[in-house]
Order: structure tokens, then sequence, then C-alpha cells
């Protein structure tokens, strides 16, 4: 593969939904989102790559998928999700529903970081075999059951998400700002948080990061309690979860409710929990840091959670902060 002519892709392929950024020709960046949502087997279903949803069906290492928004879903809440074959296949889906069948891409991953770093006995290091899991398992052979062609990945590295947060927010355009301060970041995924703090030198304080796992799928299961307590219902397929989410209002038995206090009492709730995990890493120097960079798609629920730190800042699009981020690192000229 010629590195030169790839395309270059930034890929966070996060447990409630998988998102990538690139350079158009133009040189701004654009994302594509899809929700991480595959289930086993081969449903029968055709491949649609439209304004409905992508919806396909793939094959690797023997097992079949079918990745669409409406199923229901295999677990991606499980540790080693990052290498699995269920994340290969999601992330060739978002390829392809992006536009990149049959091109070659060149991408940049990350980890959470208590996957991407290992306890030692003099701190925390590198996990270079967990990374090198990653790498290996993403170039494994897909198959596209409609006969379609996949993307081919040639070089693929993988970077710590923190990071990732904060060369997004450094670079901006052709600009950058010069880092006076610690940045801490909050990254709010699907299954867990990643909070950190990346020193001046652009390097991860090691000492102060932690990965818990809270995050928006912890408020969709209590909320998915919440309303089947409320109005006695025994299932809420995932769909109408997503509706509900969105809106505060659910259909049930034909007629919409509101349910808005079963969904602000379930965020609340992770809410107060994720804020004492913030303030448990960053302490009484949270108020020494440059900024306090929240971003990931969790931010769109936890929308209160910024206010309680005079410093934060939400980036645009939060969703895409990691995905822009690992774009940029990679586009770097080689030894910068």
């Amino acid at each position: 593969m010629d590195e030169k002519s790839a395309i270059i892709v930034g890929v966070d392929d996060g447990y409630a939904a998988v998102k990538l950024a690139w350079y158009a020709p133009d040189g701004s960046i654009r994302t594509h989102s899809v929700l991480s949502r595959a289930q086993s087997g081969a449903l029968g279903v055709g491949s649609l790559f439209g304004k409905a949803g992508a919806v396909a069906g793939y094959e690797t290492e023997g097992e079949l998928f079918t990745v669409s928004p409406f199923c229901e879903g295999e677990t991606t809440r499980f540790p080693d999700y990052n290498v699995s074959s269920l994340a290969r296949v999601l992330v060739h889906h978002a390829l392809a529903s992006a536009g990149f069948a049959g091109q070659e891409v060149r991408i940049a991953s990350g980890l959470p970081l208590d996957r991407y770093f290992r306890e030692e006995r003099d701190g925390k290091r590198k996990d270079e075999a967990r990374s090198a899991r990653k790498v290996e398992s993403f170039s494994r052979a897909v198959r596209r059951l409609d006969g379609g062609e996949t993307s081919r990945i040639g070089r693929h590295e993988v970077f710590p998400q923190g990071l990732a947060a904060v060369a997004d927010w450094l670079v901006s355009g052709n600009e950058g700002r010069t880092q006076l301060a610690p940045i801490g970041v909050v990254d709010i995924g699907g299954q867990t948080t990643d909070i950190s703090v990346v020193n001046p030198d652009c390097q991860v304080n090691r000492g102060r990061l932690k990965t818990c796992d809270l995050g928006v799928l912890d408020v969709r299961d209590g909320f998915r309690r919440n309303i089947m307590s409320s109005l006695g219902a025994e299932r809420i397929p995932e769909t109408a979860l997503d509706v509900a989410m969105g809106t505060g209002a659910i259909l049930h038995w034909g007629r919409e409710v509101s349910v808005r206090e079963e969904r602000d009492a379930a965020i609340r709730e992770i809410e107060v929990r994720l804020a004492n995990e913030i303030l448990s890493v960053f302490g009484k120097e949270a108020a020494s840091f440059e900024t306090i960079l929240f971003v990931g798609g969790g931010i769109r629920v936890f929308r209160n959670l910024p206010a309680r730190f005079q410093n934060a800042t939400i980036v645009p699009d939060p969703e895409f902060a990691n995905a822009r981020g690992f774009l940029k690192v990679l586009s770097l000229p080689e030894g910068s």
C-alpha cells in the first residue's frame, strides 16, 4: 500500500457509536457517525447506505453480523471490545457508509486510558501489547455479504483518548494554541468516562488519570428501568429509547406519554457520581488548570456537569473531539 495515496481517517470506535473524521479537499474536516449496533448472524437484509441509516451484513473470521441502527444490537460493554470482531466490523461499516469502500485508508484510533496504560511498580506505562492487539485485530479480513468492497486499512496507530482531545483543542484550522498550564480532560462516552490531566509538554500526567465505568449507557439503563416502573411496561425497544432520550416522550399503547421526569432522574443519578469521580482525580488543582475540556457524546446528555467548573470548555461537536484529534495527530509531519 502506498501510504502517500492513503486517506487519513481518525477513528473513535466507541461503545455507543463509531465516529470518523477526515480532511475534505478544501482542508476542512468532515465527520461521520454510526451507532455501535450489530446483531450476530445474517438477518437476510440487503445493504442500504442512505439517509435512513446504513444497514449491511458482514463476515469476519467465520462470524456473521448484521449492522443496523434499528436492531437491538449485541452488547459492546465488555473489556476486550476494542480488540474484538464486533468492533472491527463496526469500524469497517462506518468507513463504508462514509464513502471509503474500496479505498486505502491510514487510520488512528484510541483506547480508554485504563486500557492504553497498565499499572507497574513505578507507575503507569503504555500497554504496548494491547495497542498491538488492536492494530492486529483491525488488520484481519472483513467481507461484505452483498459483495461490495470494504476499506483497505494500512498503517494504524493507537493513541490515548485524553491526549487526542487536547490535540483537537490546541490545533484549530491552520492555527494552534500555546498550552500554558495543565489541561484537564473529561471524556464522557457510552460505557466509560476518561478523566485525565495533560501537561504543557503534551504528555498525559500518568499520576492523574482514571477510567471509570460510567457513561451514557448507564443513563439509558436507568431511564429504561424508570420507564418500565412508571408505565408498567415489560420491554422498551432500543429505537423507542433513542426517541425518548431526545424528546422526553414515548409512545405507549398508541398515545404519546411524557417521560421527562424519568429521564432527568436517570441523568442526575449518574451525573452526581461523575462529578465525584472528576473531583477525585483533579482535586483542588482544578482551579489552576488552563481549562477543563468536556468532550465525548456524553456531554450532550450531562449538560449541567461543566457548570460545576468555572474553567470548563465544551468544544464544538464534542462527540467528534477524539476522532478529530486522532486525525490531527496522524497528519503531523514525521518528527513533530
